[in-house]
């Protein structure tokens, strides 16, 4: 009987089998005697698996050689495809130290897998590309970002560059935040853009405050609200945007009574159509104030009002409560005449005021050029004939001379002394 002996068993499985089956066989005539199918079999089964030792195990395989992950989730070589179950992992396609399966894998690197059976791997090693994809942070103009109380603002109206965005209410992990869930004032809210099947591993945070709704407040002052008549005073009016959004187109109507007549407008803000009385702003930034100088003129007696309402605005402000602004006039019908000559011809012999009978608080004061009190009367009645009453320069009841004089009028209905001069003539 002969025997086919080889020291090494790793040089091919053919020319080991070609000696057992040779050995087998006999030598009828010098070669090996076929074998059967069954027969075959029953010879591999008895050589390689009572010899495991020399098997060729296969490389492993996948149904995909590249492979993608997110970088947010951090994957390792447990999370690579591989179609068999008994694996080990290297860096390299042959030799090399095995990596451990929970080993982090890296953007663009390779990994090699070589397919273990028993105590036996795969002399080939199937090589598996990786590549992370990992999204950009979500970007914004305004990380803190402003709403009103009355917009029911929710996370869909944060605004991003970006266009395919999650939120969440934490910086990590957290819980996922469906876009009608109502704003909360002083909470933070993180982005993270998802792109295909990823979302971006750092997230971005805006920061949220929800104020009342923004309000337009008119206001309105005068410099002298009892004005005598021919005498000109100025309307200040002011529009103040008490908010934290901004509005536009800004029209305000302003209603003169008959008792005015319009003089000028000045304002570094908008314009005024002196037409239609119309203050017209085309931007009202939140916090800003405008203000509107507009002289007039009292023309009649009685008193008649200035009304300033804003009549449009964008958006419309929802606060109507102040949204106008009324001043009345009360003009004085007093009027001082600055000459006078009490020679007793009848005519212009007494210092006349008009209207001074309705003023029974009034008081009266006369001063010569040197600032000497030559007169003083209360409750004045249009009866000073040029005498003085006050000792000083001339005696009391004395006829002053010729010359120029300053009187003073007092009253309460009054909102300033009236001041001026007089000549006084005795020819």
């Amino acid at each position: 009987m002969e025997f086919c002996l080889r020291k090494n068993y790793n040089e091919g499985r053919f020319f080991l089998l070609f000696c057992l089956l040779f050995h087998i066989g006999g030598q009828s005539n010098g070669y090996a005697t076929p074998k059967t199918d069954s027969e075959m079999n029953k010879v591999d089964k008895l050589f390689f698996y009572d010899h495991p030792g020399i098997m060729d195990v296969s490389p492993p395989t996948t149904k995909n050689n590249h492979q993608e992950f997110c970088a947010g989730d951090l994957p390792t070589l447990h999370s690579v495809q591989i179609n068999e179950a008994s694996i080990i992992w290297y860096d390299k396609a042959s030799h090399g130290e095995p990596l451990a399966p929970n080993s982090p894998i890296e953007n663009n690197a390779t990994y090699y897998a070589a397919q273990l059976i028993g105590n036996e791997e795969s002399t080939q090693r199937l090589a598996v590309s990786i590549s992370m994809i990992s999204p950009s942070t979500p970007t914004t103009k305004n990380t803190v970002q402003l709403f009103s109380s009355t917009d029911n603002a929710t996370i869909a109206e944060l605004e991003v560059e970006e266009t395919y965005i999650v939120w969440y209410d934490a910086p990590q992990a957290g819980n996922l935040l469906d876009l009608d869930t109502p704003l909360q004032n002083g909470m933070n809210y993180y982005a993270a853009q998802v792109t295909s099947i990823c979302e971006s591993n750092t997230r971005l945070m805006v920061q949220v405050e929800v104020h009342e709704p923004s309000d337009i407040k008119i206001s309105k002052t005068v410099n002298n609200k009892h004005p005598m008549i021919g005498e000109k005073v100025v309307l200040t009016i002011t529009v103040e945007n008490d908010g934290i959004s901004n509005f536009s187109e800004i029209v305000i109507t302003e209603h003169l009574d008959r008792g005015y007549k319009y003089v000028n407008a000045k304002t570094l803000n908008g314009s005024y159509d002196i037409t239609n009385h119309v203050w017209t702003l085309s931007a009202l930034p939140a916090k800003a104030t405008a203000v509107l100088h507009l002289e007039v003129e009292a023309i009649a007696n009685g008193s008649y009002s200035s009304i300033s309402a804003l009549k449009a605005s964008m958006p419309l402000d929802k606060n109507s409560q102040n949204n106008s602004a009324e001043i009345t006039l009360e003009p004085s019908c007093i009027n001082i005449y600055n000459e006078f000559t009490p020679n007793d011809d009848g005519d212009n012999d007494y210092f006349r005021i008009d209207c001074i009978e309705t003023f029974p608080e009034s008081d009266l004061q006369v001063f010569n050029r040197y600032g000497a009190l030559v007169y003083q009367k209360k409750a004045y009645q249009n009866d000073w004939r040029g005498l003085a009453n006050v000792n000083g320069v001339v005696g009391k009841g004395e006829i002053l001379p010729t010359g120029t004089y300053f009187y003073i009028l007092k009253t309460d209905a009054l909102s300033e002394n009236k001041t001026g001069w007089l000549f006084l003539r005795k020819e």
